[in-house]
């Protein structure tokens, strides 16, 4: 599984992920006193049920459409589309400035540290990947061809092509 999400979170640094990694009950009631203080679910909502396994299917996802749009094309995460950035894109990050915003003002520093990491820097993630992907479309294009026969430019040394440059 890529630690980068459908959406472009990180799951390398997701509190819910790492918990549920470490089979940590303990580590998953400290995320949800965190979720609780960032608006995300009440108290009642039962700590156990914030494991995260990963982008699954059979998982909760705040971006259902991201992801059954993904699914759909087939790809891991967003920054591998070819119609990145969308509109559905752009709305999560909306949502996650939005939360930023607001956890500014009710965690401390280590928590926004960790807040970032994983869920702040989607656009950076998903642009990075995005790059990424169009560098090596690049890097796997054919040589320039001459004319319109679709022949590879062979030119002896020292003799000028059609531009005058030599070779």
């Amino acid at each position: 599984m890529s630690p980068i999400g459908i959406c472009g979170d990180n799951c390398s640094f997701c509190p819910r992920y790492i918990a549920t990694q470490n089979r940590s009950a303990k580590e998953l009631e400290k995320v949800k006193e965190l979720w609780v203080r960032l608006g995300l679910r009440d108290l009642s909502f039962p700590a156990q049920d914030l494991a995260c396994f990963g982008c699954k299917p059979e998982n909760k996802c705040a971006y259902s459409e991201l992801r059954a749009c993904a699914r759909e094309k087939g790809i891991d995460n967003c920054g591998l589309c070819a119609a990145y950035p969308c509109k559905l894109i752009n709305a999560a990050f909306e949502k996650s400035e939005k939360l930023r915003s607001y956890a500014t003002r009710v965690c401390t520093l280590e928590e926004m540290d960790m807040l970032h990491k994983a869920f702040f820097s989607k656009k950076q993630n998903l642009d990075q990947i995005h790059h990424n992907m169009n560098e090596g479309k690049k890097k796997d294009r054919k040589p320039p061809t001459s004319g319109s026969t679709g022949s590879p430019i062979n030119l002896a040394p020292g003799e000028r092509s059609r531009y005058g440059n030599r070779i």
